[in-house]
C-alpha cells in the first residue's frame, strides 16, 4: 500500500484551474522529487498533502488524497493531527519569531509530546542534531531563530519539522 496516494486531484484558485488530474503513489521510505518549471503546480500539490490549501479562501480541491489508505479530505479528519503526521519545510526558511529553542519545541509542545522540561530539552537537542545545526547553536538556544543565517534558518525549520516525528516530510 502507498503511504500517500493521489487520485484525480484537481485544485482551483477561484476560476484558475491550477492542478489538473494528478495521480501518484508514494511508498513509505521513498524519496520522491517533483520536478517542473515555475508555476506548474509542484507546491500546490504539496500543499494538498497537508491541507494547507484549506487556509486559502478561494482554493477548491477535488479528487482523493490518502495517507495510509485514509482519505485526508474526509470531514472527520483532524487537520492539526494530520499536520503532525505530514510536516512541511518550505523553500524559503520561515522561522517563527521565537527563540531557537522555542522554534523546535513549538510542535512537541502543542502535541503534548514531552512530560517535563528534561524530555523537551532532549527532543530539541535531538532534532537540532539530526538537522545538522546543534553544534552551531548549542550555546545560544535563547537567541531568536530569525537571527540565524539563511542556511541555519533552513536547518532550524527542518529541526522544527522533524521534532514531532512526522511520517511524511514535504
Amino acid at each position: 500500500m502507498s503511504k500517500v496516494a493521489a487520485r484525480d486531484i484537481n485544485v482551483h484558485y477561484g476560476e484558475k484551474h491550477a492542478l489538473k488530474h494528478v495521480d501518484i503513489d508514494i511508498k513509505a521510505g521513498e524519496v520522491t522529487a517533483l520536478i517542473g518549471p515555475s508555476g506548474c503546480g509542484k507546491s500546490t500539490f504539496l500543499r494538498c498533502i497537508n491541507r494547507m490549501n484549506d487556509m486559502v479562501e478561494c482554493a477548491r480541491v477535488s479528487g482523493q488524497l490518502t495517507l495510509d489508505g485514509s482519505d485526508i479530505y474526509e470531514p472527520h479528519i483532524d487537520v492539526v493531527q494530520l499536520r503532525a503526521k505530514v510536516g512541511m519545510v518550505f523553500q524559503k526558511p520561515n522561522p517563527f519569531p521565537k527563540s531557537i529553542y522555542d522554534n523546535v519545541a513549538y510542535g512537541p509542545r502543542i502535541h503534548g509530546m514531552a512530560r517535563d522540561k528534561a524530555e523537551m530539552d532532549a527532543i530539541v537537542q535531538s532534532s537540532l542534531e539530526r538537522a545538522g545545526l546543534l553544534k552551531e547553536v548549542e550555546d545560544r538556544l535563547d537567541d531568536s531563530g530569525t537571527s540565524l543565517s539563511g542556511g541555519q534558518q533552513q536547518r532550524l525549520c527542518i529541526a522544527r519539522a522533524i521534532a514531532v516525528n512526522p511520517e511524511v516530510i514535504l
